[in-house]
């Protein structure tokens, strides 16, 4: 988090330029670019890139485009993310289809969707989401989001195979912005790496209450997918 105030220590953080970005009053950092047709950007040193789990909180206060968007770097081979030649895993939220994706990005510049996400989800002029990414022991690459930015409420993406890069530098932030409309409204928060370590303990029902002649009420011990709990 950036409770402390700063980005500049524990743990410090690279910046394009000084003035793109400041931590707010919300403990938060906030893009500060005002500069039209401009790119700019942050990353901090990150070695994890296998069996890993990246969540992070987002806040984009309008309605993101090709030329208003954020690149989130899970993986990058480079502290500057600007770099064409900086390669990883990189979670793109916005574009033209107004979604979130995950992309692999090749050492040539190229970037390959490996999973495409739900169109227009981000067609709205305030999108507070929390996203997370899971690389498992077999390579499998899953992407969850939740609209409601709460954390409670992830609803998967999809998911992919693909062992392409299996080494990280550094987690970075990338961000394309246009006109004056863009200009400060870019917010993150909350952001861990960790080792993914898979739950392997099945949901205990712990009560079933009636409430018709035809439904139950059913209490498991930890909180189960909607779909699936009800199959």
């Amino acid at each position: 988090t950036f409770s402390d105030g700063n980005y500049t220590s524990n743990p410090a953080w690279t910046v394009s330029n000084a003035t793109d970005w400041i931590v707010n009053a919300s403990g938060q950092l906030q893009s500060n670019n005002t500069t039209a047709s401009s790119t700019f950007w942050t990353s901090t040193p990150s070695s994890l890139a296998t069996t890993a789990q990246w969540d992070f909180y987002v806040r984009l206060a309008f309605n993101p485009s090709s030329t208003n968007l954020v690149d989130v770097y899970l993986t990058a081979s480079a502290a500057d993310v600007s770099l064409n030649s900086t390669s990883g895993y990189v979670v793109r939220i916005g574009n033209t289809d107004d979604e979130i994706s995950l992309y692999r990005k090749d050492a040539s510049g190229t970037f390959v969707k490996i999973i495409d996400g739900v169109n227009g989800i981000l067609n709205t002029s305030n999108n507070v989401i929390r996203i997370r990414v899971i690389r498992n022991a077999a390579n499998q690459w899953t992407l969850l989001r939740d609209l409601t930015g709460t954390g409670n409420t992830f609803s998967s993406e999809g998911t992919v195979t693909d062992a392409t890069f299996t080494t990280s530098n550094s987690f970075g932030i990338f961000v394309r912005q246009s006109t004056v409309s863009f200009f400060q409204l870019h917010y993150f928060d909350d952001i861990e790496v960790k080792t993914f370590v898979p739950d392997v303990t099945a949901p205990v029902i712990t009560s079933v209450t009636g409430t018709s002649p035809t439904t139950a009420s059913v209490l498991f011990n930890e909180p189960v997918d909607l779909t699936t709990s009800q199959l």
